[in-house]
């Protein structure tokens, strides 16, 4: 979990990175030559494309914790089902009386 709140934090600082640049090659791109732009343009282009590469890792790494912890939560389910079953119902349980004491 520490690594996956590394990257989020990694790709949060790029994020930010790359949003000041394009402020910054927007205004620099305004008052140069043609070929000035295009460099600021090839540059931001770059910054952009490095960004979304971070973001689909972590959009893996995410779907990758999520099927994880999908297959062991199905795992414990099969292994031991009374033991599920009774916490859902003692879940079930207290949300009813917790309801009830709300309407009451």
């Amino acid at each position: 979990m520490a690594d996956f709140d590394a990257q989020k934090k990694d790709l949060m600082r790029e994020v930010r990175s790359v949003l000041d640049e394009v402020e910054d090659l927007y205004e620099k791109a305004g008052d140069n030559g043609s070929d000035q732009a295009k460099a600021l343009k090839d540059q931001l282009r770059k910054k952009l494309g490095n960004t979304k590469s971070k973001l689909s890792e972590l959009e893996s790494t995410i779907a990758d914790k999520a099927r994880a912890t999908a297959e062991r939560t199905d795992e414990l389910v099969r292994e031991q089902p009374y033991y599920a079953m009774g916490i859902a119902a003692a879940a079930g349980f207290i949300a009813g009386i917790l309801l009830g004491r709300c309407r009451g």
